[in-house]
């Protein structure tokens, strides 16, 4: 299930949960609009989501500080043997790639919605999306 909220309807959604994709962190990071009326909800990400964003090609010290401060107010859920196999499961289902496979089989097993800008995600039908519109 895919849902688009338009800005002011997503303004009232606290008190929920969301997985967020590596790609909302760095719209959080580079303070999009979309993102700032979801920061009352409770975020999660996946370890994939860490990698990414803290593995990133000549990030900064000061860069990776605030990468470190920012998921420390979040929950991280680690790769278990569920996700696992959920993610091979995607990878035989679908044409998507590998860290974005273990962020949906996240999202599926924690039964928690995405909440991503990348419209790739539709393609897995099992998957509850808030897709943020750009």
């Amino acid at each position: 299930m895919v849902t688009r909220l338009p800005i002011k309807k997503r303004l009232g959604m606290n008190g929920h949960n969301y997985l967020a994709d590596t790609n909302t962190f760095i719209f959080l990071l580079n303070e999009h609009p979309s993102v700032k009326p979801l920061l009352s909800a409770s975020w999660y990400y996946s370890v994939i989501t860490e990698i990414e964003l803290k593995g990133k090609h000549k990030i900064s010290p000061s860069e990776l500080k605030v990468v470190t401060r920012l998921l420390e107010h979040c929950n991280k859920i680690p790769l278990t043997e569920d996700i696992e196999d959920i993610t091979i499961k995607l990878r035989q289902q679908y044409k998507i790639k590998t860290p974005d496979a273990i962020i949906a089989a996240t999202s599926i097993s924690r039964n928690i919605p995405l909440l991503t800008f990348d419209k790739g995600f539709e393609v897995v039908k099992s998957l509850d999306i808030v897709l943020l519109e750009l």
